[in-house]
């Protein structure tokens, strides 16, 4: 009882405060655009190692596979000629590490005009010569390490997988603090824990696990927590994360008004070459661009392309297709907080709707 009593209190505050915020911005002709071409997710491998309760990837949604490695090179060379200053290879479904040639594909990042580079891992899957080599690259602004449960239990609980995975990613933990005097100064990597709501890292009993990541922490690596999870634009329910002692965010429940900012700025190349207008909750692929195996990248994230100046337009008259009706990533472009997305990769410049629209313009 307690529990739905303080869910029901964050999503009454968040639906509040996103009223007054949007609302407000909306009727002052603000919105809060990042510059074009600022990034883009290209997807390596869409294969996970881990089972998690609150992902879609145990109900098979989204398809399996590694890019090949024409399609990849393909996908950051027209990236570089276009001028997208950074590569985020955080697969949708998926973990970087699953891809086993994921440091020669970084390599040829870093031999690239891209500025900069960045993932999310649950580190499970790397090994001691892939932290090492990962620590030399000059372009990996940010590596973001995702813990799924604080001690093996929770592991268990959440990821559906046992001692032989927590021992690894403890030992690749172990690695990484071996090796972090060699990481380079403008490499920023996180820890983030989603476990438990009665978590904290400061009152937690110890165990091998937290014992590394206290050291990690102590050498400048930054740590965070949260027990909030979403249901991938209604794929995900309250039924599949029972136990877990986790939030499922409902996105019905969250104040629309205007387009979505992830279209302008999250568009991700899945592995088999779908060119997808959302990076991070659209699984099946509903709202697909067009196919980079057989069209030029310039054709398909331009505004030229009637599907995705369709789906800004829709979303601009209040017309939410299904999975962006639920989901619970939704972030208004009339929303001053998409700001702090910015300010991560240094570039705070924002811009109309309309001028974005009009910059996109590749032809």
């Amino acid at each position: 009882m307690l529990d739905r009593f303080r869910n029901v209190l964050r999503r009454t505050k968040r639906y509040a405060f996103a009223f007054y915020t949007i609302n407000k911005n909306r009727l002052m002709g603000r919105t809060f655009v990042p510059l074009p071409l600022k990034r883009l997710f290209i997807e390596p491998v869409s294969f996970c190692n881990l089972a998690c309760k609150f992902c879609t990837y145990p109900k098979n949604l989204h398809a399996r596979a590694v890019m090949e490695e024409s399609l990849f090179r393909k996908s950051i060379d027209q990236a570089s000629h276009l001028g997208i200053r950074e590569i985020v290879l955080t697969p949708i479904n998926g973990d970087v590490f699953m891809d086993k040639n994921i440091i020669p594909r970084m390599h040829y990042i870093e031999a690239s005009r891209i500025k900069s580079f960045a993932f999310y891992t649950n580190f499970v899957g790397a090994d001691e010569p892939m932290i090492a080599a990962l620590l030399t690259m000059k372009k990996c602004r940010y590596a973001e390490i995702s813990l799924y449960g604080h001690d093996l239990d929770s592991f268990r609980n959440i990821t559906g997988r046992g001692e032989a995975q927590f021992n690894r990613l403890a030992r690749n933990l172990r690695t990484l603090e071996q090796c972090l005097k060699s990481k380079p100064k403008h490499m920023e990597i996180g820890i983030a824990f989603r476990t438990y709501r009665s978590f904290s890292l400061e009152s937690e009993p110890g165990n091998e696990l937290l014992s590394i990541v206290r050291r990690l922490y102590a050498n400048g690596v930054k740590v965070s927590s949260s027990s909030l999870v979403d249901n991938w634009g209604g794929d995900v329910t309250q039924e599949d994360i029972a136990g877990i002692q986790m939030d499922l965010t409902e996105g019905h429940h969250l104040y629309r008004k205007g387009p979505c900012g992830l279209p302008f700025d999250s568009l991700q190349v899945t592995a088999t070459g779908e060119v997808n207008a959302c990076a991070c909750r659209d699984p099946r692929g509903t709202l697909t661009l067009g196919d980079l195996r057989f069209q030029q990248l310039s054709d398909i994230i331009s505004s030229r392309n009637e599907k995705w100046l369709k789906l800004i337009e829709d979303q601009d008259a209040g017309r939410f297709n299904d999975v962006c009706a639920s989901c619970g990533f939704y972030q208004s472009i009339h929303d001053e907080r998409r700001i702090q997305a910015f300010q991560e990769t240094g570039e705070t410049g924002v811009i109309s709707k309309e001028e974005f629209v009009s910059r996109m313009d590749f032809s």
